[in-house]
């Protein structure tokens, strides 16, 4: 934290002296939202597979807050395949409204953020549901978080361990209650993510952090994970929701295109042909919106050779 206060001092000296603050500056006043005004959560009712959610809680803000919490706060948010299931659906459900900008996932309560997998479901061949059928349909939601086009928020309280830990990485955004712990447990489970567990946590902090944190087990405060680079804030456990709101309000300031092909962007070095595809398919958007996609397709429907001639300069 220490490197982080001289860090901002640096930079208020830069800006006169230290005495002119970057909230003084033109482009805060222009820019700024509110941190204090209180954000208003509406339950969303969704059927999961015929059900009702039981597992999660889902809830929205008329400002364009989605809000997704695993609600097993007595397993400490262990999740099992309905809880990952009722995740996903939850999740496309907020990209596919058109007033969501930004989505909070988090966990019921203050002891956990998530603790991973559910062990006492876990069985030979994953972790088993209902349905008496072994999954590993964690990977499925990994995939969503990476790939929805909206910027995804980890409000972590608690502990983030093990698919927990997991979860949060792969959310574009961490905010950190002061109460956090981080880590990898899998190897003491007979478990690991050598997936993205593995690739994210080393870009995130560095290979020989990422080997120590997965081969030790080892557990972090929320200041040694700020440190490292895991989080990218911590606050007081009273104000972590208040912040985290905070956080998307910027968001939505902010263009919602921009942020999506930011985070495509940003994403698609690990991601392989995957990520290019998914950056490949906002430029096909954009293009449709130009006036040359518009030239082509009204030609098309008017039955008449294309002009693009006069698209040349």
């Amino acid at each position: 934290m220490e490197r982080a206060r001289r860090r901002v001092r640096e930079a208020e000296r830069h800006l006169g002296g230290g005495r002119r603050r970057v909230e003084e500056t033109t482009y805060y006043r222009r820019h700024r939202v509110s941190r204090d005004a209180p954000v208003e959560w509406r339950g969303v009712s969704l059927r999961v597979q015929g059900d009702a959610l039981a597992e999660v809680v889902y809830e929205k803000s008329e400002e364009g807050i989605a809000k997704i919490s695993i609600n097993r706060p007595e397993k400490r948010n262990a999740f099992t395949p309905r809880t990952i299931v009722e995740l996903i659906c939850c999740l496309e459900d907020a990209k596919e409204d058109g007033k969501v900008a930004a989505i909070i996932v988090t966990g019921v309560g203050t002891s956990a953020f998530c603790s991973g997998g559910d062990q006492l479901v876990r069985e030979v061949g994953g972790y088993v549901g209902k349905d008496g059928v072994p999954r590993l349909n964690f990977l499925d939601l990994q995939v969503v978080l990476r790939r929805i086009p909206k910027p995804i928020v980890a409000m972590v309280a608690g502990h983030a361990v093990g698919g927990g830990h997991i979860i949060h990485m792969l959310c574009d955004l961490t905010i950190s209650a002061d109460n956090a712990i981080y880590g990898q447990t899998g190897p003491k489970v007979g478990s690991f993510d050598a997936g993205w567990g593995c690739s994210v946590m080393a870009r995130l902090v560095g290979p020989k952090r990422a080997k120590e944190m997965w081969f030790l087990c080892k557990l972090y405060t929320a200041e040694e994970a700020y440190e490292m680079g895991l989080v990218n804030k911590v606050v007081p456990l009273d104000e972590l929701e208040k912040e985290t709101v905070y956080w998307c309000r910027q968001m939505l300031a902010n263009s919602p295109l921009a942020l999506s092909i930011l985070k495509a962007s940003m994403n698609a070095v690990d991601d392989g042909h995957a990520g290019v595809q998914q950056l490949g398919g906002f430029a096909t958007k954009m293009f449709y919106s130009h006036e040359q996609g518009l030239e082509g397709l009204t030609a098309f429907k008017e039955k008449r050779k294309p002009d693009f001639e006069q698209f040349r300069k």
